[in-house]
């Protein structure tokens, strides 16, 4: 399949930054084939690139996409309040069921606001995957992983879920699989060491949330005399390519830790503002010279998995935190919700407009009043697009979502979360 991105106005990197020009996009099967002009080309498909902007694919570095069911259901409550005293009793009720409709409506958020691929942590075998799979999205999976000791027997049969799901779904060259122990305070040494063993066994990447909160840094220092980060990197954690969830409450050595071993902190600036665990040091963390990328965490603790919002507020926060306007940039924080994410998920040639590259990317249309008059589209991108200018998105040359329309089926999904969520919380 040929398509071609005629006369478009697309944002294509630059060095270490961006550039925007208006230009044909050639693209092969799933690969972007040629950028500038068409001339030789001919295609089975043109899109008509007049008032429309091109970008590559938003990649979400964090969520847990079953959660979408709980959207606005835990709100205005601390952290361990909100995730012990009502998420998990919620998700205690989850059949298989509500955990593919909750995933079908996530990915079904991503698609229609830019997202090509994510990092997502759920509960279940097969459910979840299954739900991605059938989206076409791309994304690295972990089931999350609780336990103590290298015995203990629901610990174990996590691990097997995240075997199952990579044997069963390995063809799929849209997804792979990582392991994903949840936390330090869901897990202990013995167990993390167990997880570490068989991501080596079978080449998988880890994926676990860190430092968090201010009480988890407490916990860990009562009980193991340093920080959560020193603990891992003492076990050897980090020789794995890890992504490391919201890293909010870091020291300086901390900083220089994850910079050192290349370590991916994956930034959730709204869920950690709104569950009450502050800011990370994302400026500290861009000089140091950290790997940093975006994630939304789930919808019960953002409310949304639209990365446009993300992208706004972790520019804006810092701004408004250091009192300097020019701390994190449109342009920084743009290449933290592609090309970086990309990186961290370990996809390979995606996450950026440029020849050779994979077709993931979205088309935004430019008749929107957000985007107009059209100053500057990489400022756009972080401060005024809302992500529902996007019509149509495109994973590895396919459109998964054209003129606003997707495949999915979109009543039926409404329809089987909120039946869901009535007997859930009703």
């Amino acid at each position: 399949m040929k398509t071609l991105l005629k006369g478009i106005t697309a944002i294509l990197p630059d060095g270490a930054g961006f550039k925007t020009e208006i230009c044909d996009i050639c693209i092969t099967d799933d690969t972007i084939t040629k950028i500038g002009n068409s001339d030789g080309f001919t295609p089975d498909k043109t899109v008509d690139g007049k008032n429309r902007l091109v970008c590559a694919g938003l990649v979400n570095a964090h969520t847990h996409s079953y959660m979408s069911l709980f959207r606005n259901s835990a709100d205005d409550l601390m952290f361990h309040e909100w995730l012990f005293g009502r998420i998990m009793p919620m998700e205690d009720k989850l059949t298989q069921d509500d955990l593919y409709w909750g995933t079908c409506l996530a990915c079904l958020e991503m698609i229609k606001t830019g997202t090509t691929a994510f990092l997502d942590m759920n509960i279940c075998r097969e459910a979840v995957t299954r739900a991605i799979s059938e989206s076409g999205l791309k994304a690295a999976i972990s089931r999350g992983l609780v336990g103590n000791g290298r015995n203990d027997e629901g610990g174990i049969a996590r691990i097997e879920d995240t075997i199952y799901d990579y044997k069963t779904y390995g063809d799929n060259k849209r997804l792979k699989f990582m392991m994903g122990p949840h936390a330090i305070y869901t897990t202990d040494r013995e167990y993390l060491e167990l997880v570490m063993e068989k991501a080596a066994e079978y080449g998988m990447d880890i994926n676990i949330h860190l430092s968090e909160s201010v009480k988890e840094i407490e916990d860990c220092k009562k009980e193991h005399g340093c920080s959560p980060v020193e603990y891992l990197d003492d076990m050897g954690m980090f020789k794995f390519h890890t992504v490391a969830a919201h890293c909010v409450q870091l020291s300086d050595s901390d900083i220089k830790l994850l910079a050192d071993r290349g370590v991916w902190a994956a930034t959730n600036p709204i869920s950690n503002a709104k569950l009450g665990n502050g800011f990370a040091r994302i400026p500290d963390m861009i000089k140091a010279g950290v790997n940093l990328c975006i994630g939304t965490d789930s919808a019960a603790s953002n409310n949304t998995l639209n990365m446009f919002s993300d992208m706004s507020f972790l520019a804006l926060a810092h701004k408004g935190n250091t009192r300097t306007a020019d701390i994190v940039s449109a342009s920084e924080v743009l290449k933290m919700a592609t090309e970086n994410g990309a990186k961290a998920l370990g996809l390979e040639n995606t996450g950026v407009l440029k020849e050779g590259a994979r077709a993931d990317l979205f088309i935004m249309d430019l008749n929107s009043p957000s985007l107009q008059p059209l100053n500057n589209p990489v400022a756009a991108m972080c401060y005024s697009a809302s992500g529902y200018e996007v019509e149509s998105l495109m994973v590895d040359g396919e459109f998964l979502m054209e003129n606003r329309v997707t495949e999915m089926d979109e009543e039926r999904i409404y329809f089987e979360c909120n039946k869901a969520m009535k007997r859930i919380d009703g």
